[in-house]
C-alpha cells in the first residue's frame, strides 16, 4: 500500500503532462478553424502555446522559423538545452520548431526533455506542415478564382462593347437606308420612263438586299446574347414552300438553275415561327443558287415522321470538302471555291443554325466533291 501511495504523485504528474499536451493539440485545432486568421497569426499562436505544454513552462522558450519569417515567445533565448523538429511543406523542408530551456534541468529521456515532449513537438511540426499546405492551396485557389473572375468580367465588358457597337452600327446603317428604300420605292412606282425605271429598280433591289443583310446580322447578334424570341404558331409548311418556289424562280433563272419541289403526301401542320422557317429556307436556297452548277437543279424535299419535319435543300454543285464542312455554320465563314459568286458576310448558315436550334431542331450538311451538297434541317412537330 505504501508503494502504491509513493508512486501516485508521479502518476498524477505524468497525467497532468499528457493533459497539457492534449490541450495544446486541441488549441491548435481550434486555431485552424478560425478562417479569419492568417498563417502568420497561426504560427505565432502555436509558438505561444508550446511553453505551457512542456514540463517546465516557466523556463521554456519557443521559436518557429518558416522560410524567411520567424516567430518566437518573448523570453526565447537559444541555449544548449534545445529540442527541435523540421516542418515539411509539400515534401520540402520549409522550417523548424525549436524549444529551449533557459536553465539547466535534470537529465530525462532526451537531455532534460521527456520522450512525450519529443513526440509532441513532432506532431506539432507535422500538423503545421499540413496547415500550411492547406492554406497555400486555399490561397492558390482564391488567386485562380480572382483571376478567373477578372477575366470573366473583362470578357463580359468586351462582349457588351461589341454588342453596343453592333447596335450602333445597325442603327447608323438603318437610318439612311430606310429613307433610301422609301425613296427608291416611290420613284419605282412613279417613274414610267423605262431607263429611269430600271435604275430605280436597281437602287431599290440593292437597298432591299442591304436591309436584309443588316436584319440578319441583328438577328444573329440577338441570338448570341439570348434576346431573339420566336413567335410559335401552327402553320402549314405545304402551303409555305410552294410560295417560296414562286418567289425565288426569278433568282434561280439568274443563276441558270432549275428549282424543284418534292413534298411528301399528308404533311402535318407544325407549331413554329413561320417567318423564321421561311428565312431558313430562303437562306439555304440562296446559298444553293450561288454554288450550284449552271444548268443543274436545286431541289427542296420535305418529309415527316412521328416527331420531326425534315427539309432538304439539294444542289448539284461542285461539293464541299470534308475539312471545310465543320466550319460552315460558324459566323463569317465562307467556302473558298466559287468565292467570286458567294460574297456576303458569311452569316446566312450561322443564322440558319441559330433559328433551327431555337425551334428545338437540328441542321447538318452532306456533301461529296463533284456530286453536290444537301443541307438538312428538322423542326419538331410541336414547338419546343
Amino acid at each position: 500500500m505504501k508503494e502504491i501511495n509513493s508512486s501516485l504523485p508521479e502518476v498524477m504528474h505524468r497525467l497532468q503532462e499528457r493533459v497539457k499536451e492534449l490541450n495544446c493539440l486541441y488549441a491548435i485545432t481550434r486555431l485552424v478553424e478560425q478562417s479569419d486568421l492568417t498563417v502568420d497569426d497561426i504560427l505565432q499562436s502555436v509558438t505561444d502555446l508550446i511553453p505551457p505544454s512542456w514540463q517546465y513552462p516557466d523556463i521554456t522558450g519557443a521559436r518557429i522559423k518558416l522560410s524567411d519569417k520567424e516567430f518566437q515567445t518573448s523570453n526565447f533565448i537559444q541555449t544548449a538545452w534545445k529540442q527541435s523538429d523540421i516542418i515539411i511543406v509539400n515534401g520540402q523542408e520549409s522550417g523548424i520548431i525549436e524549444v529551449c530551456y533557459l536553465e539547466e534541468m535534470p537529465e530525462s529521456d532526451e537531455g532534460p526533455f521527456l520522450t512525450e515532449e519529443r513526440n509532441l513537438i513532432h506532431v506539432i511540426a507535422e500538423r503545421l506542415g499540413h496547415i500550411i499546405e492547406h492554406r497555400l492551396a486555399q490561397d492558390s485557389l482564391q488567386s485562380l478564382y480572382e483571376q478567373e473572375k477578372q477575366l470573366r468580367e473583362r470578357i463580359q465588358d468586351e462582349m457588351q462593347r461589341r454588342i453596343n457597337f453592333t447596335r450602333n452600327l445597325i442603327h447608323e446603317l438603318k437610318t439612311p437606308l430606310t429613307a433610301l428604300l422609301a425613296t427608291s420605292q416611290l420613284l419605282l412606282e412613279e417613274e414610267q420612263n423605262e431607263p429611269l425605271g430600271k435604275l430605280a429598280q436597281y437602287v431599290w433591289e440593292g437597298a432591299n438586299s442591304l436591309n436584309t443583310k443588316i436584319d440578319e446580322l441583328h438577328d444573329l447578334v440577338r441570338g448570341e446574347i439570348g434576346t431573339l424570341k420566336l413567335e410559335l404558331k401552327p402553320f402549314d409548311v405545304s402551303e409555305m414552300l410552294p410560295s417560296i418556289i414562286s418567289e425565288t424562280q426569278a433568282l434561280a433563272r439568274q443563276y441558270g438553275v432549275t428549282l424543284n419541289l418534292k413534298l411528301s403526301s399528308d404533311l402535318p401542320r407544325i407549331t413554329a415561327d413561320g417567318a423564321r422557317v421561311r428565312q431558313i429556307v430562303l437562306n439555304l436556297l440562296n446559298n444553293a443558287f450561288k454554288y450550284a452548277s449552271e444548268g443543274s437543279k436545286v431541289t427542296i424535299i420535305c418529309s415527316a415522321d412521328d416527331r420531326f419535319l425534315k427539309l432538304e435543300v439539294k444542289d448539284r454543285g461542285p461539293g464541299i470538302p470534308l475539312e471545310e464542312q465543320k466550319y460552315l455554320f460558324e459566323p463569317g465563314y465562307q467556302a473558298d471555291h466559287r468565292s467570286e459568286l458567294a460574297g456576303g458576310l458569311g452569316i446566312g448558315l450561322a443564322l440558319c443554325k441559330l433559328l433551327t436550334e431555337l425551334h428545338g431542331g437540328k441542321i447538318w450538311v452532306k456533301s461529296k466533291i463533284g456530286k453536290g451538297t444537301s443541307f438538312y434541317f428538322t423542326l419538331p412537330l410541336q414547338g419546343e
